[in-house]
């Protein structure tokens, strides 16, 4: 559907999602072998006395927000070794014996991981290192150890190649019986990985004209979602191309952190001096989206996965930039009847800056320049 033409300049639209699937709990995970991810961790914190510190203090906090076992079972750095070699080597699933909170499925069962539907065991990965080290807003050791940093995007890339062999699959087959994925698939044979499955095309016999047909689709005036997503928001750049954001309440490890965040859109656009650039193409000059306008739409965990360029017009940048794979997340705990606690990933405008994510510029001859940023959230961003 068509959304309404907005302002000279747009700034970016960032999409991220995790997708999940369905399958049948087993009554206990075998443990997996050390994986060699998990042996470059373990170097990396016998040599770096503050990695070491800050990951123990990371993983303490944890426990004083949710030392339930079950659904927190990570309480040291062993603990924490042995999650890293289930989530390299994890199918990924979503169990139908889980509880429905509304937005998505839950079921967590202690160190038995692979029993733990998808996004909660991804969205606990980045509680565990996502609690608050300092009074800083990005006092969290995935933002203050570059190394850190670093290796979890290792991290995504092991269990990506993961994702590219055939046990993965396990449970795609489910997905089928799903209706909250509706009738978006219909491969000519089954998927013979979740990576196949998860960047599938869609269904052309049941969607011949695509899901969602774009009422003035040949008007250059229209400007359409770049997915089947929903909004999170819009907020104003600022004159000298800042975007400035409320970071306002109390950390779970009971700091209180107030305040604003003042995230460069410029270097968004560009990258940072730190950030790889894999490929590109073409130039923009970033101050031309001072005063322009950012929005982030966000993919949730059973929507399509795949994206489209919101307006049409000439491509005159491309920047593949390589940087973090984060997500913030904290324990929502249930507070009534009928409710459950779950790993919450947190959704906000500024959490992509310093993420790894494609920069596409179009140029319009309506809308001015478009800028759009697909990316991915936590490991999807690998």
């Amino acid at each position: 559907m068509p959304i309404p033409v907005l302002r000279k300049c747009l700034s970016a639209v960032c999409v991220v999602g995790l997708m999940i699937s369905t399958g049948a709990w087993a009554a206990e995970c075998p443990k997996p072998s050390r994986q060699p991810i998990t042996e470059k961790l373990i170097a990396m914190v016998e040599t770096d006395t503050n990695l070491k510190y800050d990951l123990s203090q990371s993983i303490a906090m944890g426990q004083v927000i949710n030392n339930d076992p079950m659904t927190n079972p990570v309480a040291s750095l062993d603990d924490y070794y042995d999650f890293i070699d289930a989530l390299a080597t994890y199918n990924p699933q979503n169990m139908k014996t889980g509880v429905f909170n509304g937005k998505i499925r839950v079921s967590m069962d202690g160190a038995n991981y692979c029993n733990w539907n998808i996004l909660d065991l991804l969205a606990y990965s980045y509680f565990l290192v996502d609690r608050q080290l300092t009074t800083d807003p990005r006092g969290q050791i995935q933002f203050e150890n570059d190394a850190f940093s670093e290796w979890m995007r290792s991290v995504a890339e092991a269990w990506g190649e993961y994702l590219e062999t055939p046990p993965s699959a396990q449970y795609v087959p489910d997905f089928e019986h799903d209706p909250n994925f509706g009738d978006w698939y219909c491969p000519s044979e089954p998927y013979p990985t979740f990576q196949l499955f998860f960047t599938r095309e869609l269904c052309r016999e049941t969607f011949p004209n695509g899901s969602r047909p774009v009422q003035g689709y040949d008007d250059p005036l229209t400007v359409v979602s770049i997915g089947d997503s929903n909004s999170a928001g819009w907020w104003p750049i600022s004159a000298d191309g800042k975007l400035v954001t409320t970071y306002d309440g109390v950390a779970q490890s009971g700091r209180a952190i107030k305040g604003k965040l003042y995230s460069d859109v410029h270097e968004f656009i560009t990258g940072e001096e730190d950030e790889t650039v894999l490929a590109e193409f073409g130039s923009i000059d970033p101050a031309r989206f001072n005063n322009g306008t950012w929005t982030h739409q966000f993919l949730n965990v059973n929507n399509y996965h795949r994206l489209h360029v919101p307006v049409a017009g000439k491509l005159v940048y491309m920047k593949h930039i390589q940087a973090g794979v984060r997500m913030k997340s904290g324990w929502v705990r249930a507070l009534g009847e009928g409710e459950v606690s779950y790993y919450d990933p947190r959704d906000t405008a500024d959490w992509q800056f310093g993420q790894t994510r494609m920069v596409i510029g179009i140029e319009t001859p309506d809308h001015g320049i478009v800028v759009i940023s697909p990316m991915g959230m936590a490991q999807v961003s690998g």
